[in-house]
């Protein structure tokens, strides 16, 4: 037989048990240290989510070094491997980053590895300083639309994203390279220039280079538009050259956002033409002109290639012309032929008054001849009477 035990009766008082209840729970300052402040607004709760967790080296698994820098970023599998397949395929199988749990970049800046790792995270990368110059033939309000039909759903992203984060910068990017834009078309000092190419072309490279497909997209836009902004400065030219040397990335998609600039502005880059912008000093507009015939004369095939668009755009312009002469042309005949209407109407209009002016000379005479016969009745009668009372 089993003998039974009485239920124990637990003697702690009920204070006590509040406070160990307490203690088995999380402490409010340990919960604070490992929280990051999260944004609840629907899909914005995993940017700030994932974004905090790098910021904080949260359960990263992934180490990201860079040859000759002695910078090292954290990151984690799960974020950085299903948005970039060298990544993928480094961090599995049997190469030695997926054993050592880290890579090692080789002949990459470490700025621009760090806006890469910035867009994995958040869909964003910071390319502020970009726009912190003068704007040329005041380009900035030229690409507004084109920005905005280019990248509005970034735009609209953050316009309803309500995470507190000091590095949301892609609203920055809009609002300030558009201020940036204004200060220089209403405000009378000489706008600087830049003299080096912007970030976007090498995170475009970087992109390209570890296949992250959607940066690379945005790369592209955030340079066209940065060229539409500064085609007459020395940083444009620089720009080309790397683009056609091929030499710190692959830049075959960005030549013809070069060739096509450089086509459209040829009277001014090329031929001296008169320029449009009134913040950059005439000393400023003939050395950028110099650096592109410079460009030009180093790259010959360029050239060839500038040579042959000018050459078809003027065909286009003249084949445009000769269809407004002929169009022209048939208008005037058939304005000719109008006008030769209006003159027989005219004509007809003529003898239609010279009639109109004979039958009213002919009412006027029965009018006259009537009002004759008329006074010479009355007198008539008169005269009968008169004669009629003498008798």
């Amino acid at each position: 037989m089993s003998s039974t035990q009485p239920p124990s009766h637990d003697h702690t008082p009920h204070h006590h048990r509040h406070h160990e209840q307490q203690q088995l729970q999380c402490p409010r300052s340990r919960q604070r240290r490992h929280t990051t402040s999260l944004s609840n607004d629907g899909p914005y709760f995993f940017r700030s989510l994932i974004w905090g967790l790098y910021k904080h080296s949260q359960y990263t698994d992934f180490t990201i070094r860079i040859k000759g820098s002695a910078r090292e970023f954290h990151v984690h599998r799960a974020v950085i491997c299903p948005q970039s397949e060298i990544f993928e395929a480094a961090c599995r199988g049997s190469f030695i980053e997926a054993s050592t749990n880290s890579i090692t970049l080789t002949d990459d800046d470490p700025e621009i590895v760090e806006r890469m790792i910035r867009y994995l995270y958040t869909h964003r990368y910071d390319d502020v300083e970009d726009w912190g110059y003068g704007c040329c033939d005041n380009g900035i309000k030229r690409i507004r639309q084109h920005y905005s039909e280019k990248t509005a759903g970034f735009a609209e992203d953050d316009s309803n994203n309500t995470t507190h984060d000091d590095n949301d910068d892609e609203d920055r990017h809009i609002s300030q390279s558009r201020r940036y834009g204004h200060e220089c078309s209403s405000s009378s000092r000489k706008c600087s220039s830049p003299t080096s190419p912007p970030k976007s072309l090498y995170v475009y490279a970087i992109a390209d280079k570890y296949l992250i497909y959607p940066l690379k997209d945005l790369a592209r836009t955030r340079f066209t538009n940065w060229v539409y902004s500064h085609w007459l400065t020395t940083g444009f030219v620089a720009a080309a050259r790397e683009i056609f040397d091929n030499e710190t990335g692959n830049y075959n998609d960005l030549k013809e956002v070069i060739l096509s600039t450089i086509t459209l502005h040829a009277d001014t880059l090329l031929c001296g033409g008169s320029y449009s912008t009134s913040n950059v000093s005439n000393s400023d507009k003939d050395s950028e002109a110099n650096e592109i015939n410079k460009f030009m004369q180093d790259y010959n095939e360029v050239s060839i290639e500038i040579l042959h668009r000018t050459l078809d755009r003027a065909r286009i312009r003249q084949r445009g012309l000769e269809v407004d002469i002929a169009d022209l042309e048939s208008r005037v005949k058939a304005l000719r032929v109008e006008n030769k209407k209006v003159a027989v109407l005219q004509s007809r209009n003529n003898s239609l008054n010279k009639e109109l002016l004979d039958i009213k000379m002919v009412v006027l005479a029965w009018k006259r001849d009537l009002k004759d016969y008329s006074a010479g009745g009355s007198s008539d009668s008169s005269r009968g009477g008169r004669s009629g009372s003498a008798r």
